[in-house]
């Protein structure tokens, strides 16, 4: 026998009998929110606003993010213009959300769908709900003073020639779950926000405004006329500006030379006003706002914290920073990093330090940052006969390079010794190594001045050999000391390993420096860099982006395409913006996926990842750069890979080598014969046992 749950029953009982007799639990005072730029428009629609009969609106007729607006001049009137998707209409649809967000009142009377509000009448001011729809036969009669907010969870419809009547119609609030009718000859009072769209019929009347958050609204010889309302009390947002100006390169402006504007929100008090290192304080009403300047920009880079841009809400203080470094235009310098990679895939064995480095004559050693004015430059070496030269990164095709005042460019020299140096038996690897080094400095910011950076690097080997011969060249900060990683103590970097490395300095400016990781595994040589800006004496912080790349496949015969997968990760504090990612020997480039949240930021917690696909014909190394930029700063990352290119090696006379040992070829021709020799044993016994 099946035992009932008193208490239940009672409940449900209980909540049965106060639904069909409707005696509210509590009274919640309803409230009318805010209107915004709203204020200023009889209808908004999203997708199309269309009137196809003698309609006049008091106020404008607007929509946003669509742009058709029909039947207006003629037939058809709005004395407060029209807005096709223009900023006054994108300020009012977005208004025209947070409103409808406002309206999600608690209910003080619930009831089912289909509910006829006339049937109710009269009612008293609150937040009236229907988990479906309203409908309105006749007349709705509302009394006494106050707020009345009608919200269905799906439509609301009107019969032929019903009306509202009473109450304020600035007070009066339709929140229509999905789409209102409001049919021949109805006269309404209130603000109808659908969710999805509003139709007036032939002869309706208003006396609010029709709004669609997600669809059209359709008009027909009706008359909308815009309540007059006084606007509620708003409260204030605070700003607080400040305005930092960093001259360790000769600048001599300060931070009065520059004007503050703010935009995007109203009642902005002060404004265009000088900055101040102080900061000045700026009253402003919630919403969207952006910061800008003017000023002696030139000679100056331009940075500005999370805040000096977004939304702010009532009673809320936020405080953006604006910085000005005369560093990055007023240092006329520039640098080249020159990075030898040597491939001994066909029994080579030179080495990097067999290939003297230099630029327009000046030696310069691998991995090293060199300081040369603006100009025109050749990367040069010193060549051998066994090998052949490709160039990858800044330095195109011939080593020729041009500087820029603070250009910072890198330039990848790749030396492949040649099949014809060796003997015809050679065989290849079965593909280049790979290495991949992240950089993170801490702090990232110095705002009170000069002071210590600790580096951080990571190192991996994302390819297939274990890595020795392992050199860590920095170009500003020293000893770079090994810190963890080794598990196994043998001087390798092996596949499975992340080897863990700092360096400290004193930064007395704001600074970026390069790191270079390289290592060596079955005679060719991998390398990865990376870079890292830190800002002193402002509190901005810069961004960090970090690429990988592996090729697929790694090595191939004698030519043929090859992918290249690019991950692109965020290892710093602050989204980036624009990233842009591009290859010296591989296009197009394309986007595959990563963007989680949608919104074309490298967030810190995304990897984002490309692809490329190109015909390789010979051993082939090329370079993937990666862009992004965050408060004013550009980060920027490397990553290099190399393909290699051989022919199938030839059978040798013999099955073991010149040490005794069985080769490739040996193994496979025994397992041939083996299998051949069981072939022939299974069908002899067959054949015996016939």
């Amino acid at each position: 026998m099946k035992k009932f749950n008193e208490k239940l029953v009672v409940m449900l009982v209980g909540a049965f009998i106060f639904g069909l007799i409707n005696i509210p639990i509590g009274v919640f005072a309803a409230t009318s929110p805010a209107l915004g730029t709203l204020t200023d428009y009889s209808v908004l629609g999203h997708s199309t606003v269309t009137c196809t009969g003698a309609t006049v609106t008091d106020g404008a007729v607007g929509v946003s993010d669509g742009t058709s607006i029909t039947g207006f001049p003629t037939p058809c009137t709005a004395g407060g213009g029209t807005h096709s998707d223009d900023s006054s209409a994108i300020a009012a649809q977005a208004d025209n959300l947070e409103v409808f967000g406002d309206l999600d009142q608690d209910c003080d009377h619930t009831y089912g769908s289909g509910q006829d509000l006339t049937a109710l009448s009269p009612l008293d001011p609150g937040v009236y709900c229907s988990g479906g729809s309203f409908f309105l036969s006749g007349n709705l009669n509302l009394t006494g003073s106050g707020v009345w907010i009608f919200k269905s969870a799906s439509t609301l419809i009107t019969a032929p020639d019903s009306s509202v009547t009473g109450g304020d119609s600035c007070d009066i609030w339709w929140r229509v779950g999905s789409s209102a009718t409001i049919d021949t000859d109805t006269v309404l009072k209130g603000n109808i926000l659908a969710d999805a769209s509003v139709t007036l019929n032939g002869g309706a009347t208003l006396d609010g405004r029709a709004t669609a958050r997600s669809g059209a609204v359709t008009l027909d010889g009706n008359t909308i006329t815009e309540p007059t309302c006084a606007a509620p009390p708003s409260i204030s947002a605070t700003l607080h500006i400040v305005k930092e100006v960093i001259n360790d390169d000769s600048g001599t402006a300060d931070a009065a030379d520059f004007t503050i504007n703010i935009a995007g929100t109203t009642n902005i008090s002060p404004n265009n006003f000088p900055g101040s290192e102080d900061g000045v304080d700026v009253t402003l009403d919630k919403g969207s706002y952006s910061v800008t300047e003017t000023g002696p920009l030139t000679g100056y880079s331009m940075s500005a914290s999370d805040d000096c841009s977004g939304t702010i809400d009532a009673g809320d203080t936020k405080i953006c920073t604006i910085t000005n470094d005369d560093d990055a235009v007023a240092d006329d310098d520039a640098t080249i990093n020159v990075v030898k990679m040597v491939i001994n895939d066909d029994r080579g064995n030179k080495d990097v330090a067999d290939f003297p480095l230099s630029v327009n004559g000046t030696v310069v050693e691998s991995g090293a940052t060199n300081t040369f004015s603006p100009g025109a430059y050749i990367i040069s070496e010193i060549t051998d006969s066994g090998y052949v030269q490709s160039f990858s990164a800044d330095c195109g095709i011939d080593g020729h390079v041009i500087l820029a005042a603070g250009d910072h460019k890198f330039c990848i020299i790749t030396n492949d010794d040649v099949e014809s140096a060796v003997s015809s038996g050679s065989s290849h690897s079965s593909s280049a190594p790979l290495i991949d080094v992240v950089k993170v400095p801490s702090p990232l910011a110095l705002p009170a001045g000069p002071g210590r950076v600790t580096y951080t690097y990571t190192l991996r080997n994302i390819g297939k050999y274990s890595l020795d011969n392992i050199k860590m060249v920095e170009d500003t900060c020293s000893p770079v000391s090994f810190v963890s990683g080794d598990n196994d103590a043998d001087g390798e970097l092996d596949v499975n390993e992340t080897w863990i490395y700092r360096c400290s300095v004193m930064l007395a400016e704001t600074h970026t420096n390069t790191i270079v990781a390289s290592g060596t595994a079955k005679g060719m040589t991998a390398t990865d860099i990376a870079s890292a800006t830190v800002i002193v004496g402002a509190s901005a912080v810069p961004p960090l982006i970090h690429l990988t790349k592996v090729a697929s496949p790694a090595a191939v015969t004698s030519g043929g395409s090859v992918t290249y997968i690019e991950t692109v990760t965020n290892p710093g504090t602050v989204a980036l913006s624009d990233v842009r990612l591009t290859d010296d020997k591989c296009a197009p480039v394309k986007y595959i996926s990563g963007d989680e949240n949608g919104n074309s930021k490298l967030d810190t917690d995304e990897a984002w990842t490309y692809y490329c696909q190109a015909n390789i014909v010979k051993t082939t190394t090329n370079t993937a750069v990666v862009e992004g930029t965050a408060n004013g700063l550009t980060a920027k990352d490397l990553a290099i890979a190399t393909v290699i290119v051989g022919v199938v090696p030839k059978l040798p006379n013999t099955g073991i080598n010149s040490e005794g040992k069985s080769s490739q070829w040996s193994i496979i021709i025994s397992a041939v014969v083996l299998m051949s020799a069981l072939a022939l044993t299974v069908a002899s016994i067959r054949k015996c046992r016939i």
